[in-house]
């Protein structure tokens, strides 16, 4: 059997499809599955084991150099390479005009994608011939799997949603002395994400200070601090300077490194951001904060992974985001948290989750 995946990007939404991997390799073990992607988000489609091909897409290139001859060429081959193997399956898992083209142009008798009330954008639904819609209220993972499940006809299959990514050799060279250093800590270890790229998705630097030392009151524990660009390097060793000896800044990583690291922590702190779904394809517990989006809808699920949602004082409702996440002056509903607040509400479920495995 072979099977084309067709989700282009972002990061975060790759990483909520990956469960669908694991569903079509149950389901269909000698499967080969292809995937579809955007060139810059592909580090982590190449890096999962259960992909057998990586096919590059590069629509924002093409479109600001659409003139040049070598914009042609690379679309040419684009399509070569996507109709060189005739697929029993296409997933459109993306839903809009781009996926759809990709679709449309892949050799299947069967294109799956949403339907009409789930759709991210309505001429999506010219490129499928099978279409489904999720039930409402479920995580965005489960809406995912729900698509495939339907297109093969079984809702049986259980999955583990943990798949090492696989590493480079210099990745792992870069990675080892970083887990050999873990070693020496036989406290409790706890990776602390402090950032999104969104400001609004980010508690205050006080709130998360004060929750942080709260945990470093309470447990035996040793916080390490990931960044992404440069201001979070400063929130981070501005947080460690308040955790004197409890506190480290670990080195940049890539991400299919950071995913491998993350399975050796006890525990990860993080916002709705993109190390928060990376964490979730590990069997790490995760704690994270929520405000203008929806921790039922976008938190890993399980049991071992807990989040608190903020609240918003203009009574904002929505299911997935809010529709002025990007525009909200105040970001009230996490800026606004409290450090204790946090604490308690985290000691309720880490003591719970603790006696379970007891």
């Amino acid at each position: 059997m072979r099977l084309l995946m067709v989700k282009m990007s972002s990061l975060g939404d790759i990483i909520h499809v990956f469960p669908v991997l694991e569903y079509v390799k149950e389901c269909h073990p000698e499967c080969k599955i292809d995937w579809v992607v955007e060139k810059p988000f592909s580090e982590l489609v190449e890096a999962h084991p259960l992909v057998n091909r990586t096919i590059c897409i590069q629509t924002k290139k093409w479109r600001s150099e659409f003139l040049k001859n070598g914009t042609w060429q690379e679309i040419i081959n684009f399509r070569h390479e996507l109709r060189d193997i005739h697929y029993d399956l296409v997933l459109d898992l993306q839903g809009n005009v781009k996926s759809g083209l990709v679709t449309m142009s892949a050799k299947s008798p069967l294109k799956v994608g949403f339907s009409y009330s789930s759709v991210s954008e309505w001429p999506n639904l010219l490129f499928t011939n099978k279409k489904y819609h999720p039930p409402s209220g479920k995580n965005i993972r489960e809406d995912y799997l729900f698509i495939a499940q339907s297109a093969m006809g079984n809702f049986s299959k259980k999955i583990k949603g943990s798949v090492p990514l696989k590493l480079s050799i210099k990745e792992n060279a870069h990675l080892q002395p970083i887990l050999n250093n873990l070693q020496q800590f036989e406290c409790l270890k706890i990776l602390v994400c402090s950032g999104s790229n969104w400001t609004n998705k980010q508690l205050s630097k006080e709130t998360l200070k004060t929750f942080l030392k709260c945990l470093r009151n309470y447990f035996d524990a040793h916080f390490f601090f990931i960044w992404g660009n440069q201001d979070e390097k400063l929130l981070a060793e501005d947080l460690i300077a308040a955790l004197p000896q409890q506190g480290s800044l670990l080195d940049k990583v890539s991400l299919p490194s950071l995913q491998n690291l993350m399975a050796k922590m006890d525990l990860i702190l993080a916002m709705d951001s993109l190390p928060l779904h990376l964490a979730g394809t590990t069997s790490t517990a995760t704690y994270s904060l929520f405000g203008a989006s929806s921790a039922q809808k976008y938190k890993p699920p399980g049991e071992h992974h807990e989040a608190f949602q903020g609240h918003c004082p203009y009574d904002k409702k929505f299911e997935r985001r809010c529709d002025i996440l990007r525009t909200c002056r105040t970001g009230a509903c996490i800026k606004q948290l409290e450090g204790e607040a946090l604490f308690r509400h985290f000691h309720a479920w880490w003591s719970s989750l603790i006696f379970e495995k007891l």
